[in-house]
């Protein structure tokens, strides 16, 4: 909804620096989106003139709490008033295409923050992700692999609710009986890199290992596809909104920038789910002065769960 409205709105720019161009939302016409001459997008929140609260301005993401606001419209006539306005200073359709969803979520429902508190409150996650996002090139293979290990399960909201919120995170999935670690290799063979405390963790319980080979072909489906298909099957409004946080946190501005299309391989394979024991180590002996191991390991021969196991586990 917001990124269609922006899209109209661009292609008119206001008449001044200082000056706004906007139109109401069609299902919350006491809100307003509107852009400023360098095609920055803000959404704008009704707020009171007595409703004090200190600005919050970071490098991608301000907010800017009750402002008198004149904007122009479609037709002859501004519209003024009191507003709270949450704007992004980029104008990449990428970007703004994310943020906006985002902001969907966050404020376009039916718990609409009432005050500039309620606003403030949510956007600050929102403004400092936005914030640490820079232009460097994301490897988004390993997210791909993810949402793909979430898309394939006939449990969209257990497996959301099992994904680990780090991209740094041990394992990718962790349940009340397991953890699942996802792995994604552009190889023609399932060839990983693991860590000895990936497969042979001290703690007692069941780890598993999904590996997808994936290739990148016409017909693929991009991170932001994947995202966009995974969030409309979820139907909890905060849990939905959590999903895409989550993935602005992993994948950064490449999101909707990436044109990386795959599929996995061959002939759009399900993941191959091995047990983390099935999987051989390097020997290290007790009191050995070695730590941080890593190694590759080739799955290819290695045995792994039945269709129907592997069905039943990411169900989570």
């Amino acid at each position: 909804m917001l990124f269609d409205l922006y899209a109209n709105l661009s292609e008119t720019i206001p008449s001044d620096d200082s000056a706004l161009f906007g139109a109401s939302l069609p299902l919350q016409p006491s809100y307003w989106l509107a852009i400023d001459n360098k095609r920055y997008p803000a959404l704008l929140l009704p707020s009171q003139d007595d409703d004090f609260r200190p600005d919050i301005a970071l490098r991608s993401v301000e907010a800017l709490f009750s402002r008198q606001c004149a904007i122009e419209t479609n037709s002859d006539s501004r519209h003024s008033g009191c507003y709270s306005l949450i704007r992004l200073k980029e104008n990449d359709p990428a970007i703004v295409r994310l943020f906006l969803k985002i902001l969907e979520e966050q404020y376009c429902t039916s718990t609409s923050p009432e005050s500039n508190a309620e606003i403030a409150a949510r956007i600050q996650r929102v403004a400092a992700l936005f914030s640490r996002l820079d232009d460097n090139t994301r490897d988004l293979v390993g997210l791909w692999g993810e949402l793909h290990v979430i898309a394939s399960s006939a449990d969209i909201t257990a497996a959301v609710r099992c994904w680990s919120t780090r991209k740094s995170a041990k394992f990718d999935f962790i349940s009340g009986k397991f953890v699942l670690d996802v792995k994604t290799t552009t190889k023609p063979v399932p060839q990983h890199r693991f860590s000895i405390e990936q497969l042979r963790p001290t703690g007692a319980f069941d780890i598993y290992i999904a590996s997808l080979c994936v290739i990148e072909v016409q017909g693929g489906q991009t991170v932001g596809s994947l995202m966009d298909n995974i969030a409309t099957r979820i139907t909890d409004q905060e849990l939905r909104s959590g999903f895409l946080t989550q993935c602005l946190s992993k994948g950064g501005r490449d999101l909707y920038q990436s044109d990386l299309a795959l599929q996995t391989y061959p002939n759009n394979a399900r993941p191959t789910v091995f047990r983390a024991a099935d999987i051989p180590v390097p020997t290290v002996y007790s009191g050995d002065p070695i730590e941080k191991i890593r190694f590759d390991v080739d799955l290819s021969d290695l045995p792994s769960l039945s269709d129907q196991e592997r069905t039943a586990l990411i169900i989570f």
